[in-house]
């Protein structure tokens, strides 16, 4: 890992590229191709282009139109949030991401539990865990951990086992799931970033609630109104309705994947993959804490780390893993995917491009989503973060990821 003090750039948005951005993010939307959506981009010095458009509840007009105080449900993009809690506890001397003795020590339960290894009719087979369990190999899909959504042998487990959803006690019951392969052998989307929160936790004696805000959102000038674990009142008020797409292309709203009436006293065990909910303003902010490095929420170490592939030399297997998952999301560039993601790697918080995407972004930029189509990366080398949002919950291949790029591109396009 390089740390590097080199200034990142601060391009601006042209005006004639401001036109074509508001154009697009208007057309998509009116025409009924998307739900609501926000397009937006942040150096690190603060915002260079904001915009959303689109009713707050579809085919709902009176409850209103989105803006920067609406409300979303951020689900995975939580994960860089629990990174980047990570990384500064790296920073205090409290954790080494590389020594396994941080996460027995802190986590015994994760530690001690097996690995499934196969199925024989309704038995399913398992083994003790071999290999190390480091904070990086949580960090990075890389634990043997899994979700059920991704492993079919972890699923089979919930079948038989039906343990308690992740958001529903207050111990860490729901996130003790057997691994479906020793450490390090695979790369697997996973729970293991909510581990990681657990440990950030029990390190500092904080929950993750008060540990953002503390120590990340805080210094950011962002409030419990503006990102939370726990919506109130107010923030289910303001929040953007979830859509899904029907098999005929159309749109209706939907029930959100988690409920929003938990309160402080009913939510459990916080989620460090995927329980935040916030604005789109919010995460822009947090995304340029991150640019300014060493002003903002991050070290010079941190920012380094963030942006270091920690799949560099891993087996195919690994970068084969990657790339199942990376297709499945479906709106990189194909070129990074192809020939088992050779062109991505991943760090401690990021999936990273390690070449230039047609689409705009440079090589060493680093991405990620939630599930509700709420995508963002950030570019070093450009010196600029983007996020297209909207609240959708839809397969992959959906027209919006097209819309991603198409804002990707025009906003490449725009700068100057």
């Amino acid at each position: 890992m390089t740390i590097t003090t080199e200034v990142i750039p601060k391009p601006v948005v042209s005006t004639k590229g401001k036109v074509a951005l508001d154009d697009l993010l208007t057309q998509r939307v009116d025409s009924g191709l998307i739900p609501a959506a926000t397009f937006a981009a942040t150096t690190a010095d603060g915002p260079i282009y904001f915009a959303a458009h689109g009713e707050r509840v579809l085919g709902e007009p009176d409850a209103g139109q989105i803006d920067d105080k609406t409300m979303l449900q951020f689900y995975s993009m939580t994960k860089l949030v629990t990174s980047v809690a990570v990384l500064q506890l790296v920073d205090r001397g409290l954790i080494d991401l590389d020594d396994p003795e941080v996460v027995e020590k802190h986590c015994p339960e994760l530690c001690a539990l097996p690995v499934l290894t196969g199925q024989d009719g309704d038995e399913l087979l398992s083994e003790p865990r071999t290999q190390p369990l480091t904070v990086r190999r949580l960090l990075t899909h890389t634990s043997g951990l899994a979700y059920s959504f991704t492993s079919p042998l972890l699923a089979a487990w919930h079948a038989q086992n039906s343990p308690p959803p992740h958001y529903g006690e207050k111990t860490t019951k729901g996130f003790e799931e057997p691994m479906v392969f020793q450490p390090g052998e695979r790369w697997l989307y996973s729970i293991g970033i909510d581990w990681a929160g657990i440990l950030v936790e029990r390190i500092s004696g904080l929950t993750l609630q008060d540990y953002f805000h503390e120590h990340i959102f805080r210094p950011l000038c962002l409030t419990v109104d503006d990102v939370t674990f726990i919506p109130n009142d107010d923030v289910r008020a303001r929040m953007q309705k979830i859509c899904r797409r029907l098999p005929d292309g159309s749109l209706e709203t939907a029930e959100p994947m988690r409920p929003l009436d938990l309160s402080a006293d009913t939510i459990g065990q916080l989620s460090g993959g995927g329980g935040l909910h916030g604005t789109a303003r919010a995460y822009l902010r947090f995304l340029q804490g991150v640019l300014n490095r060493a002003d903002g929420i991050v070290s010079e170490a941190g920012y380094a780390e963030l942006f270091a592939d920690s799949l560099r030399g891993a087996s195919s297997a690994v970068k084969k893993g990657l790339g199942v998952m990376t297709n499945r999301v479906g709106y990189h560039d194909p070129e990074h995917t192809a020939n088992d993601a050779q062109h991505l790697g991943h760090s401690v918080g990021l999936v990273l491009s390690l070449k230039d995407s047609v689409n705009g972004r440079r090589e060493g930029s680093g991405c990620w989503d939630g599930a509700a189509k709420t995508h963002y990366w950030l570019d070093p080398a450009t010196g600029i973060a983007g996020i297209c949002f909207t609240q959708l919950i839809a397969p992959s291949g959906d027209p919006w990821l097209r819309v991603y790029n198409e804002f990707e591109r025009t906003l490449y396009d725009a700068l100057e």
